[in-house]
């Protein structure tokens, strides 16, 4: 069964690569962060998604920046986000938004570093950081946030990447970590799947999606949609709109008809009106150029064969 998406509007936030999303459940809104936009500027400005409109509610909070990571922790009902890449170099600021404002709630932890995956683990109720870039090598770390403190819980697992999707896979109750980038000599875009149950990480599978890195993962609740991302099969690298969903077990392909191909966008689930909300991204260059455009669009995609999330 095809995806069903429809593109709701292009009035809100500017055209934007590597902002970082996540569904307020709490509040009932998406909250879109930062960012950075095609004249290269990183920005500092705080989105709220109503299924309808665009709100900008606070310029007040995290320096700008992009790349950071964003997730919803469910029971301390608060928005946790971790460093990103401003102009120069990278962060280790941990920040909470409730819904009105951000404040600052830690400034040690995990390491500066930026484009790392955060995910909320709903069995053991805290928030999940694996991986990311610093300004010179890659990172294969896990911690985990209780809303008070940061603990290093793993230094071993997946190799060491950034860019990668990660997400809560609710139907395996494990953390879901799917491709990126891995560190140098051999930097390449990644085609692994692997989970985190808790004490260990296991890689889950070995085919489905290409190699891919900035690719958008979100959890509805039953299935893992994983969205577009980047092949590096070429110079410059490729966009691509490929939909993909993991059932627990392992990946299928979707026939689906929608975004156009993008990588380093924003992705978030709604569950209270069953939608997924993508934002952003960059597209697939023109024909004879090489650059990419900054997107802007908002678009969002259910399934009616799936149950409520």
């Amino acid at each position: 069964m095809a995806l069903l998406w429809t593109q709701k509007q292009d009035v809100g936030p500017a055209g934007r690569i590597f902002p970082a999303m996540t569904f307020d459940a709490a509040h009932g809104r998406a909250v879109l962060f930062g960012g950075e936009d095609a004249s290269g500027d990183v920005l500092a400005d705080t989105w709220l998604w109503d299924g309808a409109d665009w709100t900008q509610v606070s310029d007040m909070g995290p320096s700008a920046r992009a790349g950071c990571a964003l997730a919803f922790d469910a029971a301390r009902e608060r928005v946790v986000l971790l460093g990103g890449f401003p102009l120069t170099g990278t962060l280790a600021d941990t920040w909470e938004w409730d819904g009105a404002e951000w404040t600052q709630v830690a400034d040690t932890g995990p390491s500066a570093r930026a484009l790392s995956g955060l995910a909320y683990d709903a069995v053991r109720e805290q928030v999940v950081l694996f991986g990311g870039g610093d300004n010179t090598n890659l990172l294969g770390d896990t911690w985990a946030w209780d809303g008070t403190e940061w603990t290093q819980i793993a230094d071993t697992g997946p190799e060491a990447r950034y860019t990668h999707a990660m997400t809560f896979d609710v139907a395996g109750q494990r953390v879901l970590v799917f491709g990126g980038v891995s560190a140098p000599p051999a930097t390449a875009a990644l085609a692994d799947t692997w989970a985190w149950d808790g004490a260990t990480w296991t890689e889950v599978a070995h085919f489905g999606p290409p190699a891919a890195e900035a690719a958008s993962a979100e959890c509805d609740g039953h299935t893992v949609l994983l969205f577009g991302g980047g092949i590096a099969t070429t110079s410059p690298i490729v966009p691509f709109g490929g939909t993909w969903q993991w059932n627990g077990q392992h990946w299928t392909e979707r026939q689906d008809m929608g975004p156009p191909p993008r990588m380093a966008a924003a992705l978030a689930f709604d569950s209270g009106r069953d939608r997924y909300v993508l934002f952003g991204g960059a597209g697939a260059p023109p024909t004879g150029s090489i650059d990419f455009p900054y997107l802007g669009d908002t678009w969002e995609t259910f399934d009616p064969g799936a149950g409520s999330g």
